[in-house]
C-alpha cells in the first residue's frame, strides 16, 4: 500500500524554504514575546473546571532544566553513558553562582566564567573513573554523586560558603536597561487583533514585572547559545564521534576513536551545561537550598530526557516544560470527566506523572519528539538540495534528490533525527 504524499514539499536552498523557515522563526518570536508579556504574572489556564497555573517564573524555572537536560542528553543521549548525577552539578553551578554574586558582587553572568570550567573539570574527574565501568553500575555510582550533594553543602568548613541548611540567598535582580522599550512593546502588542486584550489592562509593566521580562529574555538567549552550541558539536566530528561510540563502542575503537577522550569529555560538556543550568534556576529563584538539589532532581532530569526523546535537542525542551508544569498541574487536577473525584485527591502530582511515563514509554518509545515528527512528516517534507554535476563529467544529469524526513535544526540547517 502506497504511503500518502505529505501536503507540502520544500528543497533546501529554494526560496519557499527560507520562507518556510523564516515563518518558523516568527512564530517562535511571537510565542516568546506571548509568555513573557501576557504571564509575565501568575495567570491561569481553566480545563475541564481545573485552573492550572501559569507563569513567567515557572517558565524560565523550566529553562534551566531544558539547559540541565540538554547536558544530560551530551553524555546519555549522543554518548550512550547512562548518568544519574546531574543533579549534582546542577547544584555545584547554582551554589558556585550564589556564592559570587551575593559575596562577591559579580554579575550574574560573570559568574559564567568560574562555573563553566569548574563544572566541566568535575566532569571530567568523575568521568575517568567512569571508563572502567558501564551501565547500571555508572548509574549507581553517578546516583551517588547525587546523593551525597545535599551532605556536602551541610560540612562544617563550606557553611560560610553554602548558608548550610538555610541556603543561599541572592538578592541580586536583572535590571533591564533605561532604552529597552518594554512599555512599548506592550502597547504595539495590545493593537494585535483578537489576542492584544491577554497582554494586560495596565498602561505599563511595574519595575518587578519589567525585571522578569528582561530575566526571563535574557535566560532565553542563554539557553539558545547552549543549544546553539551542543547542536555544532554534534554535528562536528567529535559529536559523530560520540555517536558511533553509543551505536557500537568496539566498532568506534577498530576505527580510530578514542573512547576514553570522547567519553570524558562527553561527562565534562554535560557537566557544564547542568552547572549553567543550576545558574539560572537561581538567578530565579533568588536562593540556593539544599532541599532543591537531592537526588530526585537527578531522576528528574532522566525522565525529562525520555519524555521529550532521547537523543534529541528539542527533547530537551519538551522534558524541561514537563518536570516543570506537570507534577504541579496534576496535584491541581481536582475534576477529570469519567474518573472519580476521590481518585483525584491527595498526592496525584508524582503518580499521574508516573503514570504518564509509563503510558509514553509504551506508546512513544521515542519521547514526544517522536510522535511529533510523524505527524510533522505526514505534513511537511523538506528535500536536500540537489547536488551539482559530477566535475569532469560531461553531460551528466544531476543526481535525482532523495525524499528524506528531516527536521529543522536550530541553526535553520538540515539534521538527522539524533541531532534535532
Amino acid at each position: 500500500m502506497a504511503t500518502k504524499s505529505p501536503k507540502f514539499l520544500f528543497t533546501q536552498g529554494t526560496n519557499r524554504y527560507r520562507a518556510y523557515k523564516f515563518a518558523g522563526f516568527a512564530l517562535l518570536t511571537l510565542l516568546i514575546l506571548i509568555v513573557a508579556f501576557a504571564y509575565n504574572d501568575t495567570g491561569s489556564i481553566t480545563l475541564f473546571d481545573n485552573d492550572y497555573k501559569f507563569s513567567i517564573t515557572r517558565v524560565t524555572k523550566s529553562i534551566s532544566f531544558m539547559v540541565a537536560i540538554l547536558g544530560l542528553q551530551v553524555v546519555a543521549g549522543f554518548t550512550g553513558q547512562l548518568s544519574l548525577g546531574q543533579g549534582f552539578f546542577f547544584g555545584t553551578g547554582a551554589y558556585v553562582s550564589a556564592y559570587l554574586v551575593a559575596d562577591q558582587d559579580w554579575a550574574w553572568f560573570t559568574s559564567l566564567l568560574v562555573v563553566i570550567p569548574v563544572c566541566f573539570l568535575i566532569g571530567l574527574l568523575f568521568g575517568i573513573p567512569a571508563l572502567r565501568i558501564k551501565g547500571l553500575y555508572l548509574a549507581l555510582v553517578t546516583l551517588g554523586m547525587a546523593a551525597v550533594f545535599p551532605s556536602l553543602i551541610k560540612l562544617d568548613f563550606l557553611i560560610d560558603y553554602t548558608g548550610g541548611a538555610a541556603g543561599k540567598q541572592v538578592d541580586s535582580d536583572f535590571i533591564p536597561p533605561s532604552w529597552l522599550p518594554l512599555d512599548g512593546i506592550v502597547d504595539a502588542l495590545h493593537t494585535i487583533p483578537l489576542i492584544g486584550q491577554y497582554f494586560g489592562e495596565g498602561d505599563g509593566l511595574s519595575s518587578k514585572e519589567e525585571q522578569r521580562v528582561w530575566t526571563f529574555f535574557l535566560m532565553t538567549i542563554l539557553a539558545l547559545i547552549c543549544f546553539k552550541v551542543v547542536s555544532n558539536l554534534i554535528k562536528s566530528r567529535p559529536g559523530r564521534a560520540m555517536r558511533a561510540i553509543r551505536d557500537n563502542e568496539t566498532s568506534a575503537a577498530v576505527n580510530g576513536m578514542s573512547l576514553a577522550f570522547h567519553k570524558t569529555m562527553s561527562f565534562g560538556v554535560a557537566s557544564a551545561l547542568g552547572g549553567v543550568g543550576g545558574m539560572i534556576y537561581v538567578a530565579e529563584l533568588g536562593i540556593a537550598s539544599e532541599g532543591d538539589f537531592t537526588q530526585l532532581i537527578s531522576i528528574l532530569f532522566v525522565v525529562g530526557m525520555v519524555v521529550g526523546g532521547v537523543g534529541t535537542l528539542s527533547g530537551a525542551v519538551l522534558g524541561g516544560l514537563v518536570i516543570a508544569f506537570i507534577p504541579d498541574w496534576a496535584s491541581s487536577t481536582q475534576n477529570l470527566p469519567g474518573v472519580p473525584e476521590r481518585w483525584l485527591q491527595g498526592p496525584t502530582g508524582g503518580l499521574i506523572l508516573g503514570v504518564g511515563l509509563i503510558v509514553v514509554t509504551f506508546v512513544l518509545p521515542g519521547g514526544i519528539i517522536a510522535g511529533v515528527r510523524k505527524i510533522r512528516g505526514r505534513i511537511v517534507q523538506v528535500l536536500p538540495e540537489t547536488p551539482a554535476l559530477m566535475p569532469g563529467v560531461a553531460g551528466a544529469a544531476p543526481l535525482e534528490p532523495v525524499s528524506a524526513q528531516v527536521s529543522g535544526g536550530l541553526d535553520g540547517g538540515p539534521t538527522t533525527a539524533d541531532d534535532d
